[in-house]
């Protein structure tokens, strides 16, 4: 799904509840990896926070994921830099 400000792939998991957020984001992540996609920006908003920070912690131990930051000046969007296809499994 693209939108937003920019080019890359974006995910917007507005009104989503944590465990659905987690599954859509694996899903996301791995297909955009696999696709060569170097850059994706996943929306959480802000409600109470629990999808932000369970995508954030996933986010930061997965395996195709090389970092993450906040996108642009609010902490309801991050940009995720993918590793290439070829360098998750090591």
């Amino acid at each position: 799904m693209r939108g937003g400000g920019g080019d890359e792939p974006v995910l917007d998991l507005h009104g989503v509840r944590v465990a659905d957020a987690i599954r859509r984001t694996t899903v996301f992540v791995v297909a955009e990896q696999q696709r060569g996609t170097a850059v994706v920006r996943i929306i959480t908003g802000h409600g109470t926070g629990a999808v932000k920070h369970a995508v954030r912690e996933l986010l930061t131990s997965h395996p195709a994921v090389a970092y993450l930051r906040p996108s642009l000046s609010s902490d309801a969007a991050m940009l995720v830099v993918l590793k290439p296809p070829s360098a998750q499994r090591s």
